[in-house]
């Protein structure tokens, strides 16, 4: 059988090496788990690997029965289930299974550049570029708010007919915010609530970070924009005919957290609903790339032709504080422009600040 994606990604990393595998000493609870499979090795009677997958969580006789969280297609071969301890040692000595880790928790990651940046509306790369159009970028973030006018589709053309995405929320998609899903089941099996009061459990954004990041990667053109009246004009996303999809794998509990689980999910969703490109402000600890969800998700995004670019995470500037490293993904810093905004503060009667 031609052997899969993902066993090309795991020897890829670890041509003869020895797998630690990392229990935890704790009570028999159930925890989520991310599972790594050879596919190579499904039975025949089983017509895909969904039903293998399923067929063995079903075998782990227990109390209770293991819950199946996601089937990954894309970004891994395998699967993502809440397992027991002593379920979890079953299914590691069964046939096809190469590597088993826990789900974990990754963190978020925090007008005037394109002229900085030397990008003209009627010469160079902007124009050659069709400004993005019909170019597909896939955001996973904290959901997106369809209302903002960096979102009104007028001047956009038609939805490609190669997109195999959809709309999760009623009245929330148009000819610029062509898809909408979000992905939750890791968190909320990991005992995290989503909140209620501060967050939704849906594609609808309410931090507001996921609504920034697609309106500086994609928003459409705005005019007379201002922040607080300083820097008045017209705000403009890098690739303003670009169309976009959210994936949310964000939410808050405490803080705003994302389940590794999810984001493999988010990540296999977006491949499998034909983005072009993936960009994710979001990191988890720096770890060995086979553990690490985003570099497993942008390496089978890689082999598609996909472009993923990540944040390098809030941490810097001192040495050794970069996520998302992985040489297949672009990981893109902080920086500053050539632009200030002054301001007068008086504080009391006789002290000016500017």
């Amino acid at each position: 059988m031609t052997q899969s994606m993902n066993l090309r990604f795991f020897f890829f990393i670890f041509t003869l090496t020895v797998i630690p595998i990392t229990r935890s000493s704790s009570s028999d609870d159930y925890q989520p788990y991310i599972v790594l499979m050879d596919k190579s090795m499904m039975p025949s009677p089983f017509s895909n690997h969904h039903n293998w997958y399923t067929s063995l969580l079903s075998s782990l006789s227990d109390e209770e029965p293991a819950k199946h969280l996601y089937t990954y297609n894309h970004v891994m071969d395998g699967f993502s289930a809440v397992l027991t301890k002593s379920q979890l040692e079953r299914l590691e000595k069964m046939s096809g299974h190469l590597v088993t880790f826990e789900d974990q928790l990754g963190q978020l990651h925090t007008t005037h550049t394109p002229k900085f940046l030397g990008l003209r509306k009627h010469a160079g790369l902007w124009p050659i570029s069709g400004f993005g159009e019909d170019m597909i970028i896939g955001i996973l973030d904290t959901g997106i708010w369809p209302e903002s006018e960096s979102f009104i589709d007028k001047g956009m053309s038609d939805v490609p007919s190669r997109w195999r995405g959809a709309c999760e929320a009623e009245n929330f998609c148009n000819k610029k915010i062509i898809g909408a899903r979000s992905f939750s089941q890791g968190m909320k099996h990991r005992k995290e609530n989503i909140s209620t009061t501060d967050d939704y459990d849906s594609p609808r954004d309410y931090e507001g970070h996921g609504t920034h990041t697609s309106s500086t990667a994609a928003g459409n053109r705005v005019q007379s924009a201002d922040y607080f009246g300083y820097a008045k004009g017209t705000a403009t996303g890098m690739a303003p005919k670009a169309l976009l999809a959210m994936y949310k794998v964000i939410f808050l509990d405490n803080s705003y957290d994302a389940a590794a689980s999810d984001t493999l999910a988010g990540m296999d969703q977006a491949i499998e609903d034909g983005v072009d490109l993936m960009s994710l402000s979001l990191g988890f600890i720096e770890t060995r790339f086979y553990r690490n969800p985003i570099a497993i998700g942008a390496f089978a995004a890689m082999e598609k032709g996909i472009f993923v670019s990540c944040s390098a995470g809030n941490a810097g500037p001192h040495p050794y504080t970069m996520l998302n490293g992985a040489p297949w993904i672009t990981t893109v810093g902080a920086g500053t422009i050539d632009r200030d905004f002054a301001a007068y503060v008086t504080p009391g009667e006789l002290i000016l600040f500017i």
